[in-house]
């Protein structure tokens, strides 16, 4: 493996600063309608679903809230281990949130089916349903474990989220989405 030099260091340094400036900006899906290069990918998850909940719940106005929840990521491929097929994962986190838009970031633990993990950290993201939008695509890294430092692109199907008037009638105490999951390598 090929060490980095100091002037070398610092410009990977620059340059992962400013993907993780990016990184940590939610995005509509269609910005990554294009998929990245097969030598980039790490693993690739096309379904999934997720549950969680919010305490206390989501209203109107802005507040911290709490988010706990779980899932699954099914239909996994990953591109230097075939026995990779799927893994569960459990959500937490705690930030800013209304029914309009949210701030929370989160961290998700995956559990691979072959019993390794992966921990991802999601630094802000809408997690409720933004007016206009059916997908949502969150950025992040893999902070530990299994493909860490990898780049993190979760998408989240949000069309049947609560929307506004359940917020105005007694708030928006869990919700649930379908997800993907694409981890891919940076350098």
């Amino acid at each position: 493996m090929k060490r980095l030099s100091l002037k070398s260091s610092f410009a990977v340094a620059s340059c992962v600063s400013g993907i993780a400036a990016l990184a940590f900006t939610v995005a509509p899906a269609a910005a990554f309608a294009q998929v990245p290069p097969p030598e980039f990918t790490l693993v690739e998850c096309t379904q999934g679903n997720q549950n969680q909940n919010y305490t206390p719940a989501i209203s109107l106005f802005a507040r911290l809230v709490n988010v706990t929840g779980s899932g699954r990521f099914s239909s996994c491929l990953d591109t230097t281990n075939p026995g990779i097929a799927f893994g569960s994962f459990t959500i937490t986190g705690n930030g800013a949130a209304s029914c309009l838009m949210a701030s929370v970031p989160t961290q998700n633990t995956v559990t691979w089916n072959d019993g390794s993990q992966s921990v991802i950290e999601f630094l802000g993201g809408v997690d409720v349903r933004p007016m206009g939008m059916t997908m949502v695509t969150l950025l992040g890294r893999v902070s530990s474990g299994r493909y860490e430092n990898a780049l993190a692109i979760k998408t989240m199907d949000v069309s049947s989220m609560p929307g506004v008037t359940q917020c105005i009638l007694g708030g928006v105490p869990s919700a649930t989405a379908n997800v993907s999951l694409s981890l891919l390598r940076l350098f």
